[in-house]
């Protein structure tokens, strides 16, 4: 029985050996290593992060030397200031996108036709064809009240007399409103003008959507069948 004893517990010793040896196995198998390139090109291997690797870059290795993970060198104030500058551009640029698919969207959505759309168009020109007539009406009236105002001015003066402080200021204000209202007309013209010229884009856009929308639709079908 001794040496049954013996052997026993010589087996539950080697079992404990050998369970033992298995962990510090598996814990070495965990322990990862760092390896970096200083500004002279050398190659290290740490077992920590050296400040000059954390600022010239590095990479994480496993036990059997195999890249992990890969740490970029730390970025100058310039170089930050830059990604930060393409990090808004592209942002930007992505915010473009989606507000121009959303306007497609509701173009498509609010006019189901090209006529509808062309309609909706030539009535927001029209309305300030409306404006630049009304306004044209009131360049003539005041310049028809400016041309008697001076006559009588011109009659005044003739006669040795003194245009009336009344007329004087009747004058100026007149001058000063046409001035304004021909600026007026010619920035509402430009306007009509643009607008014309938009019209004809927006229906182009609008022909291309169209022909795009009916290309996917094709292509769904063709996929679901």
């Amino acid at each position: 029985m001794r040496a049954h004893s013996r052997v026993a517990f010589c087996l539950v010793l080697l079992g404990l050996t050998l369970t033992s040896l298995a962990a510090q196995s598996v814990e070495l198998d965990k322990r990862v290593r760092y390896k970096w390139k200083d500004e002279q090109g050398n190659l290290h291997f740490e077992d920590s992060i050296a400040p000059e690797a954390a600022r010239l870059g590095y990479d994480v290795v496993n036990p059997q030397g195999l890249v992990v993970k890969h740490v970029e060198r730390a970025k100058s104030p310039e170089e930050l200031a830059a990604a930060k500058l393409e990090s808004d551009r592209v942002a930007d640029e992505k915010r473009k996108a989606e507000d121009k698919q959303r306007s497609e969207i509701q173009m498509l959505a609010a006019y189901p036709s090209e006529d509808d759309l062309r309609r909706a168009l030539l009535a927001q020109i029209e309305i300030i064809t409306q404006n630049i007539q009304a306004t044209e009406l009131g360049i003539q009236s005041q310049e028809k009240s400016l041309a008697e105002r001076l006559t009588h001015a011109a009659d005044q003066e003739r006669n040795g007399k003194p245009v009336p402080a009344n007329v004087q200021q009747q004058i100026a204000t007149l001058k000063k409103g046409l001035t304004d209202q021909k600026a007026f007309l010619e920035r509402r013209t430009a306007d009509r003008d643009a607008m014309q010229r938009q019209l004809e884009n927006d229906v182009a856009h609008y022909r291309q959507l169209k022909r795009r929308l009916e290309s996917e639709r094709t292509n769904e079908s063709s996929a679901s069948h």
